[in-house]
């Protein structure tokens, strides 16, 4: 089955109700969240994107996310992409994701290779654009 990994736009009094709404079977309200599916992808690897983004090496006092929850049994998380890491993807144009893609395939930390990181590239600019216009937020929900 492998990691969960869910790119979400929410307001944040209503992010913290995603994973029991996924736990209980219903279906999402479309109008609170907006989500993409993936898998394999963790914190790390979009703190690598974010050092990517901003053309420097990795550092975890510079690149991290903001976390926002985690399950007692730490089997659950969520973590809420920073403002300057939004913002920087929502600016991301074709030929720049094309080059993020392809540097960003050569963390060890990152699942895939560049051409199946092209898609999660732009839902990530989709979600960081809405973020920023609907003053809402881009969260990374994950699960073992």
């Amino acid at each position: 089955m492998g990691l969960l990994a869910d790119f979400v736009v929410a307001a944040p009094e209503d992010v913290l109700q995603y994973g029991s709404q996924l736990r209980s079977g219903k279906p999402l309200p479309p109008d609170r969240f907006q989500r993409a599916e993936y898998k394999n992808f963790t914190p790390l690897a979009l703190e690598m994107l974010w050092a990517i983004l901003r053309q420097e090496k990795w550092d975890v006092r510079s690149h991290r996310l903001e976390h926002a929850f985690r399950t007692e049994g730490g089997e659950s998380w969520l973590e809420r992409f920073p403002d300057e890491l939004v913002r920087l993807i929502s600016a991301l144009d074709e030929t720049a994701a094309n080059q993020t893609a392809d540097a960003w395939a050569r963390a060890d930390e990152v699942p895939v290779n560049s051409n199946e990181l092209r898609p999660v590239l732009r839902d990530l600019k989709q979600f960081a654009t809405q973020a920023r216009k609907s003053g809402q937020s881009l969260y990374l929900w994950g699960s073992l």
